[in-house]
């Protein structure tokens, strides 16, 4: 009886141990280093297609898990569009659609400051300028032929850019900070000129996993 037992609990065991790797598609056995293989010349792989609220939130999954993949098919929310996105534990993130999406930085639009009048403490919201100039329909927007009205469909969150002053007028502009949603703070000591200038650029933060 025993000997029987033993016996059956080897082939249990042989029997886990050939289930932990599977192919599908195939009778052949999987990658040795694939716990899930999928074979065809002619089918395509369909993952979980859902509609994502945010960024930051999990819904309509119950939870963030990192890892996690999804095609997601929101596409009338500001930071989200239809594609393939995977969660890092704390927000979704699309996978790279271009071998230069890491380069993602660019210039602040032109805006006006006003420097009529000395003095401390002046403010301008980067972040609302550039998404009034970018995200807008009409106004001053030109497009060339074929292209959408907006500039930019979409742009990330004020949190997910950094903000960078990378020269400026130093007989002009003196001071100068910028919060981490993109609130510049600055004091003006002299009167603008024909060449006083403010270089600015956002960069895109990379997501962080926890």
């Amino acid at each position: 009886m025993k000997k029987i037992y033993y016996l059956l609990l080897f082939m249990s065991f042989i029997a886990v141990k050939a289930k932990s790797q599977v192919t599908i598609g195939s009778t052949d056995a999987p990658n040795p280093s694939a716990v899930l293989e999928l074979k065809s010349t002619n089918l395509g792989f369909l993952p979980p297609r859902v509609k994502l609220e945010s960024l930051d939130s999990p819904a309509p999954l119950s939870a963030h898990v990192p890892g996690m993949v999804v095609y997601n098919l929101t596409d009338d929310v500001e930071s989200l569009q239809p594609g393939l996105y995977y969660n890092t534990g704390s927000q979704w993130v699309r996978l790279a659609v271009s071998p230069y999406s890491k380069q993602n930085w660019f210039y602040m639009p032109s805006i006006v400051f006003d420097t009529s009048s000395e003095g401390v403490d002046f403010t301008k919201n980067l972040y609302e300028e550039f998404k009034t100039q970018l995200n807008t329909s009409g106004g001053l927007v030109i497009n060339s032929s074929g292209a959408p009205a907006k500039a930019l469909t979409i742009i990330p969150a004020a949190d997910q850019l950094n903000y960078y002053v990378t020269a400026y007028d130093t007989e002009v502009f003196d001071n100068i900070k910028i919060s981490a949603d993109g609130v510049m703070t600055y004091d003006i000591i002299g009167a603008a000129s024909d060449s006083t200038y403010v270089n600015i650029v956002f960069v895109e933060k990379e997501p962080i996993s926890e």
